[in-house]
Parts: structure tokens; C-alpha cells; sequence
């Protein structure tokens, strides 16, 4: 049996609202439809980052702001500061609620959880544990994981090349568990989407990796 601590990030995001996009052929400026409203804040659930964008200014707030432009999906890639504060809080959990036997992160969750793990070594004594699980990960390109191969043992869950994984692409994923030994990872590819596999054979090949630390 396992026990879980799941632990929210550091930095509390703004809501953002993004205002409906004008089709090719739409007229914008004589569209008498009215803006649609945001929806009520009653409804929206706080959100948290472990990586923010090098100009977030840290507010949260209670209201809506309406965002710069239309959604990137790729603006991860650019979320890249915020590090130390996260590493801080986790060191804090660790302290508060450990030991712990590995470490699992979602996709900007992997992100971390990758970086915590390249330095695994350097962090013996705060931050002790013996694996990581990394779903749907991606690696951020910081000194931190210069250091491949990393030899901290792996299991990379992530969408095959024919999946629907709207948000972090196969091959990104690929990259990040190719900076792992070889010789202490294992990958699991899916075909079920930016989530977490709980159905065979996936869910008994997680269970195979994770046997490995009784």
C-alpha cells in the first residue's frame, strides 16, 4: 500500500481570462454580439505553478484579467523562473512530512520533479528519496540538469506519437527521459491523453517499476 502527500506549488496564479477570438472571415468591428462575461470567480478553483513566466509579478488577486493574447501552447517552454522558491517549499515539506520513498510530478510537476532529481545527490540530508515518476514531463533547459546522464532512478509516463496529448508532445517528452541512465529508467508510453494511466498494461507496468523499492 501506498500513502500519498500531495503538495500544492508555491505561486498562486491570477485567473486569466481570454476573451473569444474573431473567426477569419468575421467582422470584428461590426459583430453586435457582446463580450462573454468571465465566469463567476464562486467557480474557479485556485491554481499554482511551480515555474512562472519571467514577467509575472506575483499577484494572484480576486478578479479576472483578461490575457495579453491569444493562448500559446507552448508558453511553458518560457516559464522558467520561480525555482528557488519552489525548491525552498519542497525542502520544507520534506522536513515537515517526510521521509519519502519517491517523488511523482504532472507534467510542470515532472518539470520539477526532474530538476529535484538531477540534484539528487547535492540534496542528500534535505531532500531524501530513492526514485521519481514523471508523467507527462518535459525538461527545462537550466544548469540545474547539466548533469546527464542523471542516475537517480526513473519512470517516465507519457503519451506515444499517435496520442491526443493536447499540452506536452511525445517527443518532448522522449528528450527528458533520454537524459536519464539508461541502466535505473523505464518509460511507459500510453494512448490516453494528458492524464496518468489507470487501466492495463500500463497501470502493471508502473506497478513493475515501483516494486523495485519495497
Amino acid at each position: 500500500m501506498a500513502e500519498f502527500v500531495f503538495i500544492d506549488a508555491p505561486h498562486e496564479l491570477p485567473f486569466i481570462y481570454q476573451t473569444p477570438m474573431c473567426g477569419l472571415n468575421a467582422n470584428c468591428a461590426s459583430s453586435s454580439l457582446p463580450p462573454s462575461p468571465p465566469p463567476p470567480l464562486g467557480n474557479c478553483k485556485k491554481k499554482f505553478a511551480w515555474f512562472v513566466a519571467p514577467n509575472f509579478d506575483g499577484s494572484s488577486g480576486v478578479d479576472w484579467k483578461v490575457a495579453d493574447g491569444p493562448f500559446d501552447p507552448l508558453q511553458y517552454q518560457q516559464q522558467t523562473d520561480g525555482y528557488d522558491i519552489s525548491l525552498s517549499h519542497l525542502k520544507n515539506v520534506f522536513s515537515q512530512e517526510g521521509p519519502f520513498d519517491g517523488i511523482l510530478g504532472f507534467s510542470q510537476g515532472a518539470a520539477m520533479a526532474a530538476l529535484v532529481s538531477a540534484q539528487q545527490e547535492k540534496l542528500k540530508g534535505e531532500m531524501d528519496f530513492k526514485f521519481v515518476v514523471l508523467c507527462s514531463g518535459f525538461a527545462l533547459w537550466m544548469k540545474e540538469m547539466e548533469c546527464s546522464p542523471i542516475k537517480c532512478p526513473s519512470l517516465h509516463i507519457f503519451g506515444n506519437e499517435h496520442d491526443k496529448d493536447r499540452q506536452i508532445a511525445n517527443q518532448t517528452s522522449k528528450e527528458l527521459a533520454s537524459l536519464y541512465d539508461s541502466d535505473c529508467s523505464a518509460i511507459v508510453e500510453h494512448d490516453c491523453g494528458h492524464i496518468i494511466p489507470t487501466r492495463s498494461p500500463y497501470i502493471d507496468e508502473i506497478k513493475d517499476f515501483l516494486g523495485r523499492f519495497p
